[in-house]
């Protein structure tokens, strides 16, 4: 009896050691997970921004309403800041309150949706971003308007004053990490900076952008506009109109988004007879079937034939050519598929470029 007593003493020595390990080995690799950072600056108005909470999380799906990825970095008296994240794919927000308040964004806090999101955190390489804060403007109230519709108007505004060019972008959801020309756009703003747009009952995420370059799609470029709808996503009822203003930030950063360095796909489209074609598009779609709008599209190519299209992220992406965009390939349009893959794909990494592509188009019987 007293062996087996040692013996069971013993065993429940050797399962306590062994638990202990287990643990200390579960938590070793849990410290040890693979991680990346994102750091840069805060700024409004071109001035640093101190004491700004940066926020990441996995989706966009309320601003500052869901739980962060880690808790949040506060910038310094520079509005500098780091988070350090397990690698993946992340929404980078961040918000000031003004003194003394407290809880979720209120009118007059600053706040920042990253223009380039999502950002992609790599271990080899930091993201490096800056965060244009904005004031939460002042709430309206619905119109409410006799009919089956309801919609969304309002102004767009840069410093408080209204701008204009801007093109609203309507999406169904975050799936395409809002790229692309969406569900809907609206006509460009005018003089007055103010939009309409009627849409039947449902759920919308609303962006505003203004390219200077004069393009409907592709990454946005150094002092280029744009504005996040803080209260996103817009829930849109029937006779019922949202009244919105969506203040703009101009693109500072000379780097691509995320600073991450361009992802680009170059090559050239030519006819059957193998001579370059002026005046066509390059489409990157996300879907190997390429019947949705492109995600992303190039200049029309010159005499040259040559194309440049970029996309924020890397990634397998469907190529294809086109010369009209905005509406679904019809007869007597030209049109063509890269065929250096079998479904048409393309891969590319983050920050490098795919290059050599080439794209036979012909009509469209």
């Amino acid at each position: 009896m007293p062996n087996r007593k040692r013996q069971a003493a013993v065993r429940a020595v050797l399962a306590s050691f062994l638990l202990f390990v287990v643990m200390a080995f579960t938590a070793a690799v849990a410290k040890a997970e693979i991680t990346g950072t994102v750091e840069g600056k805060a700024v409004c108005q071109d001035k640093s921004v101190d004491g700004a909470l940066v926020y990441a999380y996995k989706g966009p799906y309320r601003l500052f309403g869901g739980t962060p990825v880690v808790p949040p970095a506060m910038t310094d008296p520079d509005g500098r800041f780091t988070l350090t994240l397990p690698k993946g794919v992340y929404y980078i927000s961040a918000m000031k309150k003004r003194p003394g308040a407290s809880g979720t964004l209120e009118s007059g806090d600053l706040y920042s949706f990253y223009g380039g999101n999502p950002v992609e955190v790599d271990p080899a390489r930091p993201a490096r971003l800056t965060l244009n804060m904005v004031a939460k403007p002042l709430p309206k109230d619905d119109v409410v308007k006799e009919g089956e519709h309801g919609g969304v108007e309002g102004v767009v505004t840069f410093n408080g004053q209204p701008l204009d060019g801007v093109v609203l972008y309507v999406y169904l959801d975050a799936n395409d990490s809002f790229r692309g020309m969406g569900y809907y756009m609206s006509p460009p703003t005018g003089v007055d900076g103010r939009f309409r747009m009627k849409m039947s009952e449902g759920t919308f995420y609303i962006i505003a952008r203004k390219r200077l370059n004069g393009m409907l799609a592709g990454p946005l470029h150094e002092g280029d506009y744009f504005g996040y709808l803080d209260t996103n996503p817009v829930v849109v009822q029937k006779g019922r109109v949202k009244q919105v203003e969506i203040p703009m930030v101009r693109k500072i950063e000379k780097a691509s988004p995320g600073g991450q360095g361009r992802t680009v796909i170059t090559g050239l489209i030519k006819d059957t007879s193998g001579k370059p074609v002026a005046g066509i598009y390059a489409c990157l779609y996300k879907k190997a079937d390429m019947v949705d709008r492109p995600a992303f599209v190039s200049k029309p190519t010159g005499p040259d034939g040559r194309f440049e299209v970029e996309a924020p992220l890397g990634g397998t992406y469907y190529l294809g050519a086109r010369d009209t965009i905005g509406q679904p390939v019809e007869p007597g349009q030209l049109w063509g598929r890269y065929n250096g893959a079998q479904d048409h794909s393309v891969k590319v990494e983050t920050g490098k470029t795919a290059e050599g592509l080439e794209v036979v188009v012909e009509k469209v019987e």
